[in-house]
């Protein structure tokens, strides 16, 4: 009786890659108490399907077709309709699952996790709970995040999502050739935001950028 009448969760999915979007729902739907109701690849269309379907979940990628992943979760959030949220991203957890929280987000899984680590983290967030890995809380106690008040926390809370990402990229070695084409954006596009970045940051050469970022994501201070 009781595992007929146990709830299945409905769970959409928000991915800007197809294959990926097809790999979580045929991994989700063997579980017997979950359900992938739909599948979207941008910010606009993954609201439409959240509005129109309702679901007890929504899996999100912070780097969108269209849109931004962040943007998306805080439109979720101001629902109210209990719709949970949990991010599955290429971006580094630490460097971003305050922003994911800030916005709404209930948990972060980074794409080179096992697979397993998907149907902990639905489970864990169905079920009330938060679900973030190890690596969070090992750079939030090496303060990797920083502090409140501190000038590195400042300068990279003025960032906005998309030069966040772009930082990162940075960060770790790659060219703006690299970046653009990781990101699906030009080569000028990429340009901007580093220009916008330095300004933020007050950093006036390249080279700086390049340091500041690599600080950063090897979890320095700037």
């Amino acid at each position: 009786m009781s595992e007929t009448l146990r709830k299945v969760a409905r769970i959409v999915v928000v991915d800007d890659h197809g294959i990926v979007r097809f790999g979580y729902a045929q991994l989700i739907n063997q579980e017997p108490a979950m359900d992938v109701v739909g599948m979207a690849e941008g910010e606009r269309e993954g609201l439409e399907l959240i509005k129109r379907e309702h679901p007890d979940l929504a899996i999100v990628d912070l780097s969108l077709d269209e849109g931004d992943g962040i943007s998306l979760i805080r439109s979720i959030d101001s629902r109210k309709d209990g719709t949970k949220v949990l991010v599955i991203s290429a971006h580094d957890e630490v460097l971003f699952a305050h922003r994911v929280l800030a916005a709404g987000g209930a948990g972060y899984i980074n794409k080179r996790e096992a697979p397993q680590k998907l149907i902990q983290g639905i489970e864990t967030i169905l079920h009330g709970g938060l679900y973030f890995s190890n690596a969070l809380t090992d750079g939030l106690l090496r303060g990797r995040m920083g502090s409140p008040g501190t000038k590195s926390v400042e300068g990279i809370d003025s960032l906005s999502n998309r030069e966040l990402q772009v930082f990162e990229q940075i960060g770790n070695g790659r060219s703006t050739r690299q970046i653009a084409d990781a990101m699906y954006l030009s080569v000028k596009t990429i340009e901007r935001h580093k220009e916008n970045i330095k300004q933020k940051l007050g950093i006036e050469h390249a080279a700086q950028l390049a340091q500041h970022a690599t600080s950063w994501v090897l979890g320095g201070d700037l």
